[in-house]
């Protein structure tokens, strides 16, 4: 369920702000280019709806360009100025002479090119038919539905032409038309005159370079008629154009080009009041060096945005001019805000108190989808309708199992469906593989996609890079499997208890969200995707790759993945004889954290099947009741923890009980420092 426009989505009143205070306008200044860029589901099209809703009343145009067909820079101005142009309650609307002049100019094939006097008939003939086209009214009346259906309103040349025409019919034809042609000509009829014919005939030629000139010549003017329109009044607001879906070639060859007119006009320190907000999905609709890393310089996070930062100087070339904005997830706490709106709104539409559940499964909700609103909204929706608003536990746990009302598709297949929106069918199924591994770079290099398809293989990484899909790890430590944070206390701080910067845990390399991952292993671990056998061969792939690479923990992250526990637990066994057990501890974590096979779960509650585990996979070690065995069913149990749907019930999770017990009792027998063991075990106690 969507919120109300009125109020900014959740995690966006930082780019509310940022776009408020560029709306406004003090006096003429430089704009940006501003670009939401966000993954499927992320918000973007809510922030539009927020904006619109601001500008309300205001000169705005809005244009959802997914169902549009391509179109030439020039028209994609027309469609602008034909949006910027209607009547707005107690605002003057822009007009757009030279615009319209242009259009009239591109539309005569019997404009005469080798007469300026002959030509210029043909113009004032061709403005004042245009000025009583019965075309030009029903296209007119018809306008606000075809706004609605975000339908193109320029099919035609002289429809556009005649449309814009609308706010000059107070003046004589020939008054009208001097001024635009004074306004072409730079001052001179005769010279705009000239540039008319010559624009009419580059347009007739077909080649791609006179097309450009075109493009370019009506781009131009477009900008200027909106300077024109704000330079003699004072206006409190910008126009603002809102532009969804921008994630394709023409449109982003359409912002480029305005975006190069503007710096261009800035050198002589002229600026239009045109403010931009697009969407996209992918950074290759921003040119430039953006890639979509994590921490990729080139993108601002919502927590940096400000009109003073971004103010690009007079001077600045057109990358500059851009503002591209990587939208984020939501935190916890902004999830429990989510569910506590949603359970309003749902009290409000059915008439009966609601129970109040929601905001208690923010643990469950936040570390499965770590905030990924749409998924948020979705799960909160299919939680509200399980027995009637009170799930049980075992609903929470199959969660993902539930399917969906009127599709009766599992709710894992159809959040999967919408975050690899884009991607195409060989990519989602070499995804599949990518998310076995703990970083896809690793992935790549130990060979598991070397018998892919060509295009998959190809372009898998570029695509979930420039789709945002590739984040910063997230910490192990407590704080993920169900005990108190904060997240990262287990990092390195040099000189703290006298230990160095080294972390053998540290990796630089961004790592696949963690809730596409999931959502991706879940899928392979189905059996129409694979076998417990697949399984454990892709992960001895991985897990022998990383030991040629001298990489122990990431081998044994993937050793632990095939059910090898007493692998884990031998090494840990020798760990245990350090005198500081915070690297022992960080170590532990970042293993442990490797996927589990649902053949070994069960029906049993995860605080027994973590029992189980330790006798079934290391008999040996649990054979051994002073060290082995603790040691094994805490390292299952921190494996079980691993996937939040095994730490119920909500707020008393079973397992911190065993995590914690199995902490203090290998207190008792370290050789030093178990007072870290301790007050680890601490942070699982309620």
């Amino acid at each position: 369920m969507p919120q109300a426009p009125s109020t900014p989505p959740a995690g966006q009143a930082e780019i509310a702000a940022f776009v408020r205070d560029c709306w406004r306008r003090a006096t003429a200044r430089p704009l940006p280019l501003i670009v939401l860029l966000g993954r499927p589901g992320s918000g973007k099209t809510y922030a539009l709806d927020h904006f619109a809703h601001e500008a309300a009343g205001g000169i705005t145009a809005r244009i959802d360009f997914a169902p549009l067909p391509v179109q030439r820079p020039y028209e994609l101005a027309v469609h602008l100025a034909f949006l910027l142009s209607r009547k707005h309650s107690g605002v003057r609307p822009p007009r757009f002479p030279r615009l319209m002049l242009g259009l009239l100019a591109l539309s005569l094939s019997d404009l005469p090119l080798d007469n300026r006097e002959a030509a210029r008939k043909r113009l004032k003939s061709a403005l004042s038919q245009a000025r009583g086209s019965a075309a030009v009214d029903a296209l007119e009346a018809a306008g606000g539905v075809i706004d609605d259906l975000g339908l193109s309103p320029v099919p035609h040349l002289e429809l556009a032409a005649g449309l814009l025409v609308r706010g000059f019919t107070h003046l004589p034809v020939a008054t009208a038309l001097n001024r635009a042609l004074v306004s072409y000509g730079q001052g001179s009829t005769q010279a705009g005159v000239d540039a008319l014919i010559d624009l009419n005939r580059r347009h007739r030629t077909g080649i791609d370079a006179d097309a450009a000139l075109v493009d370019r010549g009506l781009c131009e003017v477009f900008l200027d008629d909106l300077a024109a329109s704000f330079g003699g009044r004072r206006r409190l607001y910008n126009c603002l154009a809102l532009l969804d879906n921008t994630d394709r070639p023409h449109i982003t060859a359409f912002l480029e080009l305005l975006v190069q007119l503007r710096a261009e006009k800035a050198r002589s320190g002229l600026y239009d009041p045109l403010l931009v907000v697009a969407t996209a999905a992918t950074t290759r609709a921003v040119p430039g060096p953006s890639d979509g890393s994590p921490d990729d310089p080139h993108i601002s996070t919502p927590d940096t945005l400000s009109y003073d930062a971004w103010r690009t100087r007079p001077d600045a070339a057109p990358p500059h001019w851009w503002c591209p904005v990587r939208l984020r997830d939501l935190d916890e706490v902004e999830v429990t805000l989510e569910a506590t709106r949603y359970e309003k709104e749902r009290a409000g539409r059915t008439g009966r108190p609601e129970p109040w559940v929601l905001p208690a499964t923010t643990p469950l909700i936040h570390r499965l989808t770590y905030g990924h609103p749409w998924s948020v909204r979705t799960l909160h929706e299919v939680l509200a309708g399980l027995r009637e608003g009170s799930p049980a536990e075992s609903d929470l746990r199959g969660l993902l199992s539930v399917r969906t009302p009127g599709t009766g598709t599992p709710l894992a297949d159809v959040v999967r469906s919408r975050l690899l929106a884009g991607l195409t069918a060989d990519q989602q199924e070499a995804a599949l593989l990518i998310a076995t591994a703990r970083t896809p770079k690793s992935a790549v290099n130990a060979g598991l996609l070397n018998d892919q398809p060509e295009h998959a293989r190809d372009t898998l990484m570029r695509e979930l890079r420039e789709r945002l899909w590739l984040s910063r790890r997230v910490p192990e430590d407590a704080h993920t499997r169900g005990g108190r944070g904060p997240s990262g206390y287990l990092l390195p701080r040099p000189g703290a208890r006298g230990e160095g910067a080294l972390d053998t845990t540290f990796d630089t390399q961004p790592v696949l969200h963690p809730w596409l991952r999931l959502l991706l292993l879940d899928r392979l671990k189905d059996p129409t995707s694979g076998s417990l056998a697949r399984w454990r061969q892709l992960h001895e792939t991985l897990a022998s790759w990383h030991a040629r690479h001298q990489q122990p923990l990431d081998a044994l992250y993937h050793c632990l993945a095939r059910g090898e526990l007493p692998l884990v637990v031998d090494h840990f066994t020798l760990g245990m004889a350090e005198g500081d057990l915070i690297p022992w501890l960080r170590e532990l974590y970042h293993v442990t954290a490797a996927p589990m096979y649902p053949a070994w779960l069960s029906d049993e509650p995860p605080q027994r099947r973590a029992t189980e585990l330790a006798r079934e996979l290391a008999p040996d070690a649990y054979a051994d009741e002073r060290l082995g065995r603790p040691l094994a069913e805490l390292c299952a149990a921190l494996w079980l923890a691993g996937d939040p749907r095994n730490r119920l019930p909500l707020g008393h999770p079973e397992l911190n009980h065993k995590i914690s017990a199995k902490l203090r009792q290998l207190a008792m027998v370290a050789d030093a420092d178990a007072d870290t063991l301790l007050d680890e075990a601490e942070r699982y106690t309620d």
